[in-house]
């Protein structure tokens, strides 16, 4: 490769200078730079070229300049000769100059062997040359472009491009350059420093910008630049244009138009949210990149060298850039021109810069040649350099600590509802988060006070102390109960600052706040679910969580009615309920009205929990609670007309741990058994031997759990009209080391006084299902209320209906022994699994609270008739009665009827002359770990 220059003169000379210097059989790129705009010479030279070179290809163009051998040339032809000797060079010209068009040629014109394109484009084109960039590299972002616009002095008007033999008003030139050993070098200078603080382009079409920092773009012109500037653009500030920083170079935007309605034009695009600043030339910045530069491009292969630099750089610049320009020549022959625009392939991609110079450096050989770089001469501009640094340095440590404010304020604004008032309470701003929590937009708050979203029933006094703080400048912190105007309550902690200005006094405040409704309401649900419904006293929930966080010395008493169901099944609930209420009173008074040491914990069962600091009141331990039980048995409760009286059971035992509920519970019904008032668990020693019994079973359920050894088994429902098992019941055992399996009756009760019955349930809920998964039956699980009041089973249940799509397979057999209490929830469960496609059975019905009111209540659809009721029904008339009655009303009433218990073919024949719907019993199925069908 060779690249001789030749500049024109006459049409004989330049024959002679071709006869010289080439053959008519050479391969050439020439390029033709015209600072003369005589298109009628031009013509003559292109005929004469094509003519003596037909393997040769010709692009060129006007220019603003002309680059030969390191020296700046103006208003002359420069003719370019680049012989090719192992490199292939091919023209294509695009009459468009847009997307597609850029699309087409990356799609077109590249070869396997392509290295380089040269493209040289008309700029005043109906679109642009940077829309053609863009479409080109969204084919081939890797093949680097380069060239620029044509240019015409600042004329703008009498640009062309050359292709071949032809002049051209429109369109864009491309040159190919193919080969295996061809080697492509490119770099870039500016040398224009970024200046002040960093600006938002906020309203921008292509190159023509509206707004930066949403202010109309001639007065941020005349804020920074100042008023002198905005008379005579675009001239008066073409040096200053915006830098923007794009695939890791900086890329100047120039000022070169203004539109009537006062947007300016730029030479090249800029997007809406770019970040720009300003930017002025450093010479000093210039010559130290033009060494970078020339160090560069030395440690390639280099044969020769073309460059295409701005029209503005000429015009401020010239006599640097004969010195940039003479140390690139000094490595290679240089060639190029001004232009008004170039193309540069920065890392990833090919971009149209302004205001810089670009270089483009070829060899076909693969040696590397070592120049003597000339010294950097001294450049006197000391001055500008220095307040150059004192600007940017300030504005560095402006930014930093604006950007420490602004990341303040985003996670003020991520995290705080904030306001500002002025001084006399007006709101002035708010953020987002305040327009969500009040639901009204910024316009609809602004000029308002923060009274119109106080809460009817907040204190008056809380708000007259905000105030009065804030005038005494200190901050004010709280919580505020508030509401929107849709009637939505909302809490919020807020704290309200006075903002002061030099002399001290208040200019405005500042509200930050925090949206704590929901740690409200989870307060309020954690008060609702340690709260038992009807008496409003602690329930059992609220028992174990104060066993469990009071670690001093407790005494606990257990109180049973005895008999209470019968005040239920003959006086009716509302009695009973107000029954409960009142013991619940009583108790209270007795214990120095501290209603948080009462609880109910069961339908028919409280519990007074005294800490240490209540034990004076024990001095006579017995002698207090015999009196109290004496009392409470003496009581006539007058209700509804009725005269009520209760008997009690009372279980007491003392300690540090939760222990001494087991131990009061144990104390309890060794009561009950022995029919005696009351039992202290540390006076007797057969209780704490249950006791240790009891342990045990707790430690053999832990074992069990642990070792993947609590299963479940089934048990056949038999239907009495089709005359087959068509339901399971599932049921818990839990297999022992042996192998032997336990039924619930051994372990379930200990279970229930802990946490491993949540437990228990979750592990029968996950087998039973992904057993029952492959057999197309019905079945039941049973449920105790504790396990509809527990969030975890609930959502256990819910998975694995999903999971298995078998809720039209379930049916949930609520344990009707145990009475129904938190009644809204009970119901609501039932609603949400009914809409799934559930159904419900009450189990043991017969037994406990057996009040047909509540049936209709919790819709249900199946009554199992309890096994005490069904065994003897062929014996005793009693039992067959009941059961009779309650048959009658479940017909009526359209549930059907599961009779359990059913183990001899006489209770099954007298259950058929019933008409009752199935029978559950050994008669028919003992559980069994598998399913036959």
């Amino acid at each position: 490769m060779k690249l001789i220059n030749y500049s024109y003169e006459t049409l004989e000379a330049l024959e002679h200078f071709a006869k010289t210097y080439f053959r008519p059989n050479d391969h050439l790129l020439i390029q033709i730079f015209c600072g003369s705009f005589d298109k009628l010479k031009i013509t003559e030279i292109l005929h004469f070229l094509k003519q003596t070179f037909p393997k040769s290809i010709i692009i060129g163009a006007s220019t603003a300049g002309e680059i030969k051998s390191g020296r700046i040339k103006t208003g002359t032809i420069q003719i370019s000769f680049c012989r090719l000797e192992k490199s292939v060079a091919k023209v294509y010209y695009f009459q468009d100059v847009n997307f597609e068009s850029g699309q087409k040629a990356a799609e077109s014109i590249l070869e396997k062997e392509t290295k380089v394109c040269i493209a040289l484009a008309h700029p005043f084109a109906k679109d642009d040359s940077e829309n053609f960039i863009e479409g080109f590299n969204s084919i081939r972002a890797d093949m680097p472009l380069a060239g620029g616009n044509a240019a015409d002095e600042f004329l703008f008007e009498s640009a062309f491009i050359i292709c071949e033999n032809k002049i051209l008003d429109q369109g864009i030139v491309i040159a190919t350059l193919s080969g295996k050993t061809l080697h492509v070098n490119n770099g870039y200078s500016l040398g224009w420093t970024q200046i002040g603080k960093e600006l938002s382009v906020t309203k921008v079409n292509k190159g023509t910008i509206y707004e930066i920092d949403h202010q109309p773009i001639q007065e941020v012109y005349q804020h920074y630049l100042g008023k002198d500037v905005v008379q005579n653009l675009p001239s008066s500030a073409v040096e200053f244009p915006f830098v923007k920083v794009c695939d890791e170079i900086e890329v100047c935007r120039s000022l070169i138009g203004v539109n009537e309605d006062g947007s300016l034009i730029f030479s090249g695009y800029l997007n809406e949210g770019e970040k720009v600043r300003f930017a002025i030339g450093n010479v000093e910045e210039i010559m130290d990149r033009a060494v970078a530069i020339q160090e560069q491009i030395n440690e390639k292969p280099v044969e020769a060298i073309f460059i295409y630099s701005c029209s503005v750089r000429k015009r401020f610049l010239q006599k640097q850039l004969n010195y940039e320009f003479g140390l690139l020549q000094q490595i290679a022959p240089t060639a190029g021109f001004f232009t008004y625009g170039e193309f540069f392939h920065s890392e990833h991609k090919n971009q149209l810069l302004n205001v810089t110079t670009t270089v483009l450096a070829l060899s076909e050989s693969d040696y590397i040649i070592s120049h003597t770089l000339g010294e950097k001469p001294e450049v006197n501009c000391s001055t500008l350099k220095s307040l150059t640094h004192l600007v940017n340095t300030t504005q560095y440590e402006l930014d930093v600590n604006i950007n420490f404010l602004n990341q303040y304020k985003m996670i003020l604004d991520q995290s705080a509802i904030v306001s500002k008032m002025d001084i006399k309470g007006n709101i002035i701003y708010v953020n987002d988060a305040f327009c969500r929590v009040t639901g009204l937009s910024k316009e609809e708050i602004i000029g308002s006070k923060h009274s119109r979203f106080r809460h009817p029933n907040s204190e008056v006094s809380l708000y007259r102390d905000l105030w009065n703080s804030l005038q005494r400048k200190e901050i004010w912190s709280g919580v505020l109960h508030c509401i929107n105007p849709k009637e939505e309550i909302y809490y919020i902690k807020s704290t309200v600052m006075p903002f002061l200005d030099e002399k001290g006094n208040i200019v405005e405040y500042i509200t930050s706040s925090i949206d704590i409704t929901d740690l409200v309401l989870k307060e309020q649900l954690i008060e609702q679910h340690f709260k038992d419904e009807l008496t409003g006293f602690g329930n059992r929930e609220a028992l174990f969580h104060r066993l469990r966080t009071d670690t001093g010395q407790k005494l606990l008493v257990l109180l049973n009615l005895v008999g209470f169901s019968e005040i239920n099944d003959y006086l009716g609930y509302d009695v009973g309920d107000d029954l409960l209420k009142q013991i619940a009173d009583f108790l209270m008074q007795t214990f120095d009205n501290h209603s948080d040491v009462i609880f109910r914990i069961n339908g028919d069962e409280f519990a007074v929990l005294l800490a240490e600091r209540d034990q004076k009141m024990f001095h006579n331990l017995r002698d207090k609670i015999k009196r109290m039980i004496r009392s409470l048995e003496n009581k006539v409760f007058t209700i509804k007309g009725y005269e009520v009286v209760v008997r009690l059971n009372v279980g007491v035992a003392e300690g540090m741990t939760d222990e001494i509920y087991m131990q009061s519970h144990v104390a309890l019904k060794e009561a009950k058994t022995h029919n005696q008032a009351f039992m202290f668990y540390d006076s007797n020693e057969a209780l704490k031997v249950k006791t240790k019994q009891n342990i045990q079973v707790i430690q053999k359920i832990r074992s069990a759990i642990e070792n993947d050894r609590i299963v479940p088994f089934f048990q056949g429902i038999y239907d009495n009209k089709l005359h087959k098992i068509t339901k399971y019941e599932v049921l818990m055992r839990l297999q022992e080391e042996d192998g032997n399996y336990l039924t619930p009756y051994h372990f379930l009760d200990q279970a229930k006084k802990t946490r491993l019955y949540e437990k228990l349930t979750k592990i029968m809920i996950h087998k039973s299902f992904e057993y029952l998964k492959d057999f197309s039956v019905d079945f039941s699980i049973n449920l105790t209320k504790g396990d509809i009041l527990s969030s975890s089973v609930k959502e256990c249940l819910y998975e694995n209906m999903k999971k298995y799509k078998c809720a039209h397979r379930v049916i949930f057999e609520i344990v009707e022994s145990e009475g129904i209490e938190n009644f809204s929830e009970i119901t609501s469960f039932i609603h949400e699994v009914k809409q799934l496609g559930c159904r419900i059975a009450i189990d043991d019905f017969g037994t406990g609270y057996s009040n047909f009111a509540y049936l209709v209540k919790l819709e249900v659809d199946i009554i199992k008739i309890d096994g005490s009721l069904i065994k003897d029904i062929d014996t005793n008339e009693t039992s067959a009665m009941t059961v009779e009655t309650i048959i009658s009303f479940a017909k009526k009433m359209g549930y059907s009827i599961v009779a359990e218990f059913v183990d001899r073919m006489s209770v099954q024949e007298k259950l058929q002359s019933l008409h009752v719907d199935f029978s559950q019993g050994y008669l028919f199925s003992k559980p069994s770990p598998i399913i036959s069908l």
